[in-house]
């Protein structure tokens, strides 16, 4: 009798499965509005002297507004004019020598080299015909062979002598060689270079924003010494800032880069206008600061909405709400 009972309840559960069925596909769930939840993030920029150097001035405080092109901090610049006089005097030392090697030889020293041509030769003439008469004088044994020696080593070595002056005088008129000229050239093209990165370094030597932001970290004081490696200042960026959200990865599809959002702020009377920026291509496990019950241990995709915030009204870490128009959830 039992048996027959619960054989008699089947139909009836078979008929409530379907109704409730055709009432999910006739009457499919209310789609809602994408609303992600994040918090605000920013750049920062870490600034460094070009140049080793002791800070000489300072003109922020942390906390202070920063345009850009404004002066934060300047360096000592002693070392620096002394070393730009040096570079600069070395290449008027280069300029001097390259004219030089363009003008070539004056008329004064042509003619120097012509007169002592003129006064070995009239040596040398002399010392043949003196050469000539001891070698005639030897024939007849009328002098010793030291003295006829000593004439035709005289007479040779005018002679050589002569040879040389000779060349000399060649090579002063036809003027300083292309090489010559080239290669002064090159070195007043180095020094020059050696000027403009002396100039360069002394124009280093001050500090000046980058772009507009808030001053977030003084790291050096005025007397320490800088240097590349070492960052002086920390500046965040003020615009544009992006609010870091998480979008689960069901919905990956829906976020497009570009998509236009409404972000909206605690205390900020009217929301801010933003688009996406970045989705990330890879997949990672729910942040520990998302706190939905539901997230904890999905997969999720970092998605930056950025929204422009010339007043600097966002702070670093502010908690948002991101709200997708058009976006629904299926």
């Amino acid at each position: 009798m039992k048996r027959k009972i619960w054989l008699w309840w089947i139909p009836g559960v078979v008929v409530l499965l379907a109704a409730a069925w055709s009432v999910r596909e006739f009457f499919p769930r209310e789609k809602r509005e994408l609303v992600l939840y994040g918090n605000v993030d920013d750049r920062q920029v870490n600034l460094a002297f070009q140049i080793p150097e002791r800070i000489a001035e300072i003109r922020v405080e942390e906390g202070m507004p920063v345009r850009k092109g404004m002066l934060l901090a300047s360096l000592e610049t002693m070392r620096l004019n002394n070393s730009l006089a040096a570079a600069e005097a070395a290449l008027a030392a280069a300029e001097a020598v390259l004219e030089k090697a363009k003008n070539g030889p004056r008329r004064e020293e042509i003619e120097m080299a012509r007169s002592e041509l003129a006064a070995v030769e009239a040596r040398c003439k002399s010392a043949e015909i003196d050469f000539r008469r001891q070698t005639h004088l030897r024939e007849t044994q009328a002098v010793a062979a030291q003295k006829q020696e000593n004439a035709e080593a005289t007479y040779f070595l005018l002679r050589a002598l002569a040879d040389r002056e000779k060349s000399n005088l060649a090579m002063l008129l036809s003027g300083t060689r292309k090489e010559e000229i080239a290669q002064a050239a090159a070195e007043v093209e180095a020094a020059r270079a050696e000027v403009k990165i002396r100039k360069q370094a002394l124009a280093d030597a001050k500090l000046y924003a980058p772009c507009d932001g808030i001053l977030r970290r003084r790291l050096l004081e005025v007397g320490e010494m800088a240097s590349p490696q070492t960052p002086a200042f920390a500046i965040a960026v003020s615009s544009p800032k992006w609010v870091r959200t998480y979008v689960p990865e069901p919905l990956l599809t829906r976020v497009r880069f570009g998509d236009r959002a409404v972000v909206f702020f605690d205390g900020a009377e009217q929301p801010f206008e933003g688009w996406v920026g970045y989705v990330s291509p890879t997949a990672e496990f729910t942040p520990k600061n998302v706190e939905t019950v539901e997230l904890r241990t999905s997969l999720v995709y970092e998605v930056r909405v950025y929204v422009n915030d010339p007043r600097n009204l966002l702070k670093l870490g502010a908690p948002a709400t991101v709200r997708f128009p058009g976006l629904v959830t299926p």
